[in-house]
């Protein structure tokens, strides 16, 4: 036996409710919520590899100045060591000066030697650092593209069954009469998606109310878009 109108838009309506919670479930994937926070840390990893790669860049700059200035101290060291000691100064004077000059490289040198020390050791610092940070980021992006599959995976196999019960929703709603359906598409926005509601043994099956009689007898061949006079709902009887 064919179904009426009315038994086909709670079809419908059944159809349409599968949808939105298919349209849900793609909108609340729990693995989108993974992936968010991942691609947020890795931001935060890749930011302070920056920074850290920066700092060795910069240290490692410095470390080379350092290096080069006291090459040039050890140079002036030995260039007035040789004056000085090997007897081609002879003035008392010009051989004090030549005394402080030396001091001041000695300790200039010193400086220099534990300013680098503490360059190298900065530097291996920020190259384990770095390292330790790449070695994260790596694990992070492996198992972001591995959340990545999942949640395309998910989406590929809703979108498929929404295809199917769009097609199945229109094959449906061709069998509709136009004002019929558009009656039961406002009713649908007005009700928060339930327009339709079964009518069995004369109570709502929307606001649980029961019935008067006339009205149960006019719902009750389910060949006329008949409304409950609480929830204004249409009715489908069902027994």
């Amino acid at each position: 036996m064919a179904m009426t109108e009315i038994q086909l838009l709670l079809e419908l309506q059944h159809l349409d409710m599968q949808r939105q919670r298919l349209e849900r479930a793609l909108a609340e994937l729990p693995v989108q919520k993974e992936i968010d926070d991942l691609e947020a840390a890795l931001a935060v990893l890749r930011a302070s590899l920056a920074d850290t790669n920066a700092g060795l860049a910069r240290t490692r700059k410095e470390q080379k100045e350092a290096e080069w200035s006291l090459k040039e101290t050890v140079t002036a060291i030995e260039t007035i060591s040789t004056k000085l000691y090997g007897g081609a100064v002879t003035n008392p004077r010009e051989i004090e000066g030549m005394q402080g000059k030396l001091k001041m490289l000695e300790a200039s040198k010193a400086r220099l030697e534990d300013r680098i020390i503490g360059q190298m050791e900065e530097i291996e610092a920020l190259e384990s650092q770095a390292k330790t940070l790449g070695d994260e980021i790596g694990q992070a992006a492996s198992k972001l593209e591995s959340l990545k599959n999942m949640r395309d995976a998910k989406v590929a196999e809703i979108e498929s069954e929404m295809s199917d019960v769009v097609k199945e929703r229109d094959a449906l709603a061709a069998k509709i009469s136009a004002g019929v359906l558009a009656r039961y598409e406002q009713l649908a926005k007005d009700k928060g998606g339930l327009a339709v509601v079964p009518l069995r043994d004369g109570i709502c099956g929307g606001c649980h109310v029961v019935l008067p009689t006339f009205l149960v007898a006019r719902a009750k061949p389910n060949d006329q878009v008949v409304r409950c006079e609480s929830c204004g709902r249409i009715l489908c009887w069902v027994g």
